[in-house]
């Protein structure tokens, strides 16, 4: 779940028109000065010609629903699950990759922990036979997408292609498709949420984060442990940038400083069905 800048080894290349976001914010400032300056302002700061042109998914999340006209109506969305039990989920995005993931599934496996892996398409493409590993072993498995694309910036034709696409592959490789949605980067938008909405997946995002680029791998164990709070899902990366090596090894310590502070492991879905806001 990196930074759009940071994400280079787990995203396509843009194939969409987008605008700056830096003229983004210089229009949103002008509609602004028009709320409070003279009234021929305010008529023009967001007239047709600047509301219209703006066409990508994370500026417009009505299209979706004007478009299909579906008769979804509402959606799961979790940060964390509302629970006083000691319960967290590992949750690791961008695999599977070469370098971690099957160490990290013999880590799991000798500490009897499951976890939830968000796996981008192409990658899982690549290496079935970790992704069938994971689902023999317990560990759920989540749609990251195809090509680790932001919906947010998105129509909803590229959302549901990004998505049905990985699903057909998970459900290839696992025996289901993926009954929850990690989107990547945490962004979403109308039309993503509409698509999840019609799919009846849930959607994950997260309360923690291993913070890779702030301390060594004894840190990161120790700010996650210090943080534990009941229903927290952390969010891990099992490949990507250079840094996951700092996080991967800090896998270990977390796993024993949470298991000593009283929590268990559950995965994404077990989480949902735990959350006490869920009808």
């Amino acid at each position: 779940m990196d930074t759009p800048a940071e994400a280079s080894e787990v995203t396509a290349e843009p194939d969409f028109p987008t605008s700056s976001r830096r003229s983004f914010l210089r229009m949103a400032g002008a509609g602004l000065a028009g709320t409070v300056g003279a009234g021929a302002v305010a008529g023009t700061a967001f007239g047709a010609e600047h509301y219209h042109a703006i066409e990508t998914g994370r500026r417009r999340g009505d299209g979706a629903t004007v478009a299909t006209l579906s008769s979804a109506t509402s959606l799961d969305l979790l940060w964390r699950a509302k629970t006083d039990r000691k319960v967290l989920a590992l949750t690791f995005d961008d695999g599977p990759g070469e370098e971690h993931t099957a160490h990290l599934l013999d880590v799991l496996h000798e500490a009897k922990v499951r976890a939830s892996f968000a796996v981008v398409g192409r990658n899982a493409a690549r290496l079935p036979d970790l992704v069938r590993r994971q689902h023999r072993e317990g560990h759920e498995v989540l749609n990251h997408t195809w090509n680790h694309a932001d919906l947010s910036m998105h129509e909803y034709d590229r959302c549901k292609a990004e998505l049905a696409r990985t699903d057909e592959l998970i459900a290839d490789l696992t025996g289901a498709p993926s009954a929850v949605i990690r989107p990547p980067f945490g962004r979403m938008s109308g039309n993503f949420l509409q698509y999840a909405a019609q799919t009846g997946q849930r959607v994950v995002l997260w309360d923690q984060r291993l913070l890779e680029e702030r301390f060594d791998a004894t840190g990161v164990a120790a700010d996650i442990v210090d943080h534990l709070r009941p229903g927290t899902v952390v969010l891990c990366h099992d490949a990507g940038l250079a840094r996951r090596k700092i996080g991967m090894a800090a896998i270990p310590a977390i796993l024993a400083g949470a298991k000593k502070a009283g929590y268990e492991f559950l995965t994404v879905s077990e989480m949902f069905a735990l959350d006490r806001t869920r009808g």
